[in-house]
């Protein structure tokens, strides 16, 4: 039986964000019982010691908690929208969470979003629209298999482009809580569930931020699907705008091309983990902490203008896509270029002298360029790691 007194809805929010808030006083208890312990290997996973992955289980069980409410106790009319996000977004992070505790294929994850989106959309029909809704009111026509494979493909882009955006503390939960505040904006207060998501994510930030808790697979996959379904939902009744989810999504799915590109371009895999995101290239140039202002400021304040402002959401686009060219540009690094060491006073059957070494020539020394910064030679240069340990990083150095 639903709860009628006044206040009963806005109670049953307060516990379901309280939910979020007691997993992550309790992270390490809880990462231990459910076997999801970031275990450092002074390679990629550079933190001090072994940190729970529980922080997007305490933003999604919070959110589930939520939907079940919403769903039983306080139905909202057409509950199809709450049985989308609560069977397929608690698939998609289950999907992460075993992922968590044991590595599975990219190939197999690729399915088994897809499927979940395919089932999303036969819930919840309303979610396909034949049309593409952007900035001063233009349109663009679509077939409804046309959305749908669109949509589609947004999806798992999303949610791949968010995996590999969380590298460093603090980002991936920023991007969540700025994603939620534009969805709370355009929804008006409508619905719930962009602040109960907004509500758990600045928590689970404010750990994940000095490092006691990471959000694992778990988060990057069942919390990116979420906020996907909630903007395709959006869009379908009129809320945003394309041009504003363009701003939204910009630069993590950006980043995430070019990387795919330039990992297919130098015969890796495209799935494979580097050093070379944009996260960790303005890590390297600002440091640590400056990277993560510039980063989720610009996402930001360009976010919350385009949801507040639509009309400017064509500016902000342009906005983005020069702070992107232009943080790729004054962050890239010129390779050494190898030298040509003569020596003159070897001796007839003397092995030469290896790259990077000192080479003495009498009164001269030379020294390679390559020795001086070998210890800037990220984890690709080194050669293809074991599928174990190419995982998408998940925490900070």
């Amino acid at each position: 039986m639903a709860p009628n007194f006044f206040g009963a809805q806005e109670l049953f929010a307060l516990v379901a964000v309280a939910l979020a808030l007691v997993i992550c006083l309790n992270a390490l208890w809880v990462g231990r019982r459910l076997s999801v312990m970031d275990v450092p290997d002074a390679d990629r996973k550079r933190h001090a010691q072994p940190t729970p992955l529980v922080g997007g289980l305490a933003i999604l069980l919070a959110l589930m908690m939520w939907q079940f409410g919403e769903l039983y106790l306080f139905p909202p009319g057409d509950g199809a929208i709450q049985q989308v996000l609560l069977l397929c977004g608690a698939g998609a992070a289950a999907m992460g969470f075993i992922d968590d505790q044991t590595p599975t294929y990219p190939l197999v994850r690729l399915l088994s979003l897809l499927i979940f989106v395919a089932i999303a959309f036969t819930i919840d029909p309303s979610l396909i629209v034949g049309q593409l809704t952007w900035t001063d009111g233009f349109v663009t026509a679509l077939p409804a298999w046309g959305y749908l494979l669109l949509m589609s493909v947004s999806v798992v882009g999303l949610v791949n482009a968010a995996n590999m955006a969380d590298g460093q503390n603090g980002l991936l939960t920023g991007l969540f809580l700025i994603w939620a505040l534009g969805l709370s904006l355009v929804s008006n207060g409508a619905s719930y569930c962009p602040l109960i998501l907004l509500s758990a994510a600045a928590i689970v930030f404010l750990f994940n931020l000095p490092g006691r808790l990471f959000l694992g697979d778990c988060g990057s996959y069942g919390v990116s699907f979420v906020i996907a379904v909630l903007t395709i939902r959006a869009h379908a009744a009129g809320a945003v705008t394309v041009a504003t989810v363009i701003v939204w999504f910009f630069i993590p799915v950006a980043d995430c091309l070019r990387l795919m590109i330039t990992r297919r371009l130098s015969g890796r895999s495209p799935l494979s983990a580097d050093r070379d995101h944009l996260h960790h290239r303005l890590e390297t140039r600002f440091g640590t902490t400056p990277a993560l202002a510039v980063y989720l400021g610009v996402v930001a304040v360009t976010s919350i203008i385009a949801a507040a402002l639509p009309d400017l959401a064509t500016a902000c686009i342009a906005a983005v896509a020069l702070f992107y060219g232009w943080a790729i540009w004054l962050t890239t690094q010129r390779r050494p270029q190898p030298q040509i060491v003569i020596r003159f006073d070897r001796a007839a059957g003397t092995p030469a002298s290896p790259s990077g070494s000192v080479v003495s020539t009498g009164s001269v020394v030379m020294l390679s360029k390559a020795s001086s910064e070998a210890d800037e030679v990220s984890a690709h240069d080194a050669g293809p790691l074991p599928y174990a340990e190419r995982k998408t990083a998940r925490h900070a150095g």
